[in-house]
């Protein structure tokens, strides 16, 4: 416990984060601006590119029930109503943090393809307002992928301080999951 700490201490500037944040409970302070709610939010971005055109890559990002093959906190995809488009739901089993798992419930809220889809989720106890957003566009004759994760931390300065912590490791996460997408697509498209 001692260890982990001091490396929450050293991983955090507890100033930074009550300058940042205060209570996370509606009823505690006045709602405040798009833009207020937008600055606490925490975006995390990963990307590869991939030798394949948009249309294939955004035929393999759009096939939700095979996200457990490439996003890392995917276990499992309890339930989708097929490919991604507009309105689109699935369920997910997901790892949210060393053995704390969660079913998580994700719908498609914006679908343009073959450029961009966002998809809203609910689910993790500390976080709302989830959103993972996938980005394509072309590379010459490779597509760049973008795959980021939107969140607000619940739980005001603790919330911060914990989203803090882990933010280091929900980043390598993310590179981790642009990469096995990268290697997933590329591999396909060899054999069609």
């Amino acid at each position: 416990m001692a260890a982990f700490a001091a490396r929450l201490k050293d991983a955090v500037d507890l100033d930074a984060v009550r300058d940042d944040l205060t209570e996370d409970d509606s009823q505690a302070r006045p709602a405040g601006t798009k833009e207020q709610e937008m600055a606490r939010q925490t975006s995390i971005s990963a990307s590869a590119i991939i030798p394949a055109p948009p249309e294939r890559v955004w035929e393999i990002a759009s096939d939700t029930s095979r996200y457990s093959e490439w996003v890392e906190n995917t276990l499992q995809v309890l339930h989708t109503d097929g490919p991604a488009r507009l309105g689109a739901t699935m369920e997910e089993l997901t790892r949210i943090a060393g053995p704390w798992k969660s079913v998580t419930r994700w719908r498609v809220t914006q679908f343009d393809p073959p450029r961009r889809q966002t998809q809203e989720g609910e689910g993790v106890s500390t976080a709302k307002g989830m959103a993972v957003i996938i980005e394509l566009s072309p590379a010459g004759q490779d597509t760049s992928f973008t795959l980021t994760l939107r969140y607000t931390p619940r739980f005001g300065l603790i919330g911060a301080v914990i989203d803090r912590a882990v933010r280091g490791s929900i980043s390598r996460s993310q590179q981790r999951s642009a990469q096995a997408f990268a290697t997933l697509v590329a591999c396909e498209n060899s054999t069609s």
